[in-house]
This record gives C-alpha cells, sequence and structure tokens, in this order.
C-alpha cells in the first residue's frame, strides 16, 4: 500500500525534472526534445504532462483540454470577426477604410 502512496508524489517530481531537463536543453539548443515539438512556440512536453496530471484530479480541467482541442480543429471564416454591417468598410487592396459615423447616410459604393 506504501507504494501506491508514493506513485503520485514520484510522478509529480518526474514532471518537474522532465520540464527542467526540456527548459535546460531548449535553452541550450534552441529546439525542443521531440522533431515534432521543434518550432521555438511550441507546447513544451512538460506542460502536457502537467495538464494531463491535474485533469486526473480535476474534472473541470479535462473539459477545457477538450475545448482546446475543439477549438484547434474548428475552422475560422472571414466573416466570423467582421464588423456588422453598417456603412464602413475597408479595402485592404487599395488601402482605403470608409468609416460612417452613427446616423450619418453612406453612399451605395
Amino acid at each position: 500500500m506504501a507504494m501506491y502512496a508514493a506513485a503520485l508524489p514520484v510522478l509529480a517530481c518526474a514532471l518537474l525534472a522532465l520540464a527542467g531537463v526540456e527548459l535546460v536543453w531548449k535553452r541550450c539548443t534552441g529546439h525542443g526534445l521531440l522533431p515534432w515539438l521543434r518550432r521555438r512556440s511550441g507546447t513544451p512536453i512538460s506542460a502536457t504532462g502537467f495538464d494531463e496530471f491535474t485533469a486526473v484530479f480535476q474534472g473541470s480541467k479535462r473539459a477545457e483540454l477538450q475545448h482546446r482541442q475543439v477549438q484547434l480543429v474548428l475552422r475560422e471564416d472571414d466573416g466570423d470577426g467582421a464588423l456588422p454591417v453598417t456603412g464602413d468598410r475597408v479595402d485592404l487592396d487599395q488601402g482605403i477604410a470608409r468609416i460612417t459615423r452613427p446616423g450619418e447616410t453612406h453612399d451605395a459604393r
């Protein structure tokens, strides 16, 4: 029974050691440990480990991780962040932005 009681603290210490090794490796080489995590902006291995470790004890963390995964898969349409249809128009090709004040009429260009 004592072996099982010591398993969680040993796992937590192993995760901390992995985080330290990964940090030193990244500072020395500028790359991650795994080939698919070689980008500088990639998620560290230890962060994934800590997230999963936390999800075991907190159900809300599991829901948060699943939500993040769904957000990565969903596409963003051009109209998702667009302004509401008023008289405002932005033409990036010509470098022109037309902004109308509230209550002002606009032409139908």
